[in-house]
């Protein structure tokens, strides 16, 4: 846990922390691709003698199979650095945003990177103005809305953004209800930290907003539970970590 001043919020675990196992693994998964590339190429040109004695048509045979082999393991490696990448720029922008959120002031509550069983939901944030779960997206662009569908520089998502959103509050009011605490609803919340957000009104009960937009849009909030409910949520949420994978 880290905690932090008394004039801060107090916040439990780091932001990004998650996605940058992710991106260690991927590396690693793009270095093992390379050496096995590499150490295929290395055995057949130390045995390329041996092969040519077995004839033409063998020799040609092996010659396109390691050929195919190789690119294949290239192909691998490229697309666990690409994907390594991809995590390093997620990473980044959750602990940008970590970082404002630790500066809000004292009373609100922030947990970075809760682990649930459907994967990890960025940050949530717990004050007198509700809980927010605040999935952190990395994309540059422009972010528009038509109609209920969300889009980036005109085109869909790759994935359906708003249902994830959603499956993470609804997994924080399922935690909470079973710990007796029926109200209020987790708002979801979809903040993008470097694209352009055109959007000014939720998106199917989705708030979009921007990095920038953050601030504002937490002092516009209504005052929806005591400061005791508030501290009582932020310690279900710290002991969800240390019960729920027991």
């Amino acid at each position: 846990m880290a905690g932090s001043e008394s004039k801060r919020a107090t916040v439990y675990n780091k932001p990004g922390e998650g996605v940058r196992k992710m991106e260690a693994t991927r590396w690693l998964a793009a270095l093992f691709f390379l050496i096995v590339m590499f150490a295929g190429t290395y055995l057949y040109s130390k045995n390329g003698k041996a092969i040519a004695t077995l004839g033409l048509p063998v020799t040609v045979v092996v010659g396109v199979g390691v050929l195919y082999w190789v690119k294949a393991m290239g192909d691998k490696a490229d697309r666990y650095s690409k994907r390594a990448v991809d995590a390093r720029r997620g990473a980044e922008a959750e602990e940008a945003v970590g970082n404002l959120l630790g500066e809000l002031p004292a009373g609100f509550f922030v947990v970075h990177d809760l682990k649930s069983k459907r994967g990890n939901i960025d940050h949530i944030v717990v004050s007198t103005k509700g809980i927010l779960t605040v999935e952190t997206k990395s994309h540059k662009g422009v972010v528009s809305c038509e109609g209920e569908e969300l889009k980036r520089d005109g085109q869909p998502f790759e994935k359906n953004v708003i249902k994830q959103a959603w499956a993470q509050a609804y997994f924080i009011r399922l935690l909470l209800i079973s710990h007796g605490i029926s109200a209020p609803n987790p708002q979801p919340v979809l903040l993008f930290a470097n694209a352009d957000v055109q959007v000014r009104k939720p998106v199917r009960g989705v708030e979009i907003i921007s990095k920038r937009y953050l601030p504002v849009y937490l002092r516009r909030l209504r005052t929806r539970m005591t400061a005791q409910e508030a501290e009582k949520i932020f310690g279900i949420l710290r002991l969800s970590q240390t019960q729920m994978f027991v």
